[in-house]
């Protein structure tokens, strides 16, 4: 039996995006976030569900840059239980997988390339002629 839909991409792939635009959505709701994610709230970079989809690991990201990482990774930690049950509310899904909440170092690592990058020569300086 083939697993995919007409979409033409698997469940779990349809189901993390879902998740990951709404628990964005939801964000900005939550009040016993707001004190920790202002003034900038995370970015929800990926959700990864795992094959059986009863847990999903939620990659952010911030625009401030990782200083705030671990603060803002146990808030939502923290609100991981709200989430779940606002998701359940607004999601025509049998069941929310648990969240854990992950840093993602990804943009820190490509502006550290860029910065990197930026120092080199440029090349058509010198020994050229």
């Amino acid at each position: 039996m083939v697993q995919n839909s007409h979409r033409g991409y698997p469940r779990r792939a349809r189901v993390a995006q879902l998740l990951q635009e709404e628990i964005a959505a939801l964000l900005p709701e939550m009040h016993a976030l707001s004190s920790v994610i202002r003034p900038l709230p995370p970015t929800i970079s990926l959700v990864e569900l795992a094959p059986d989809m009863h847990s999903a690991i939620v990659y952010f990201s911030l625009m401030t840059g990782p200083e705030r990482a671990e603060a803002v990774r146990a808030a939502l930690q923290e609100s991981a239980g709200q989430l779940r049950q606002a998701l359940g509310k607004r999601l025509a899904l049998r069941r929310i997988p648990p969240l854990r909440f992950v840093y993602d170092a990804r943009f820190d690592r490509g502006a550290e390339m860029a910065a990197l990058l930026a120092g080199l020569p440029r090349p058509g300086g010198e020994g050229e002629g």
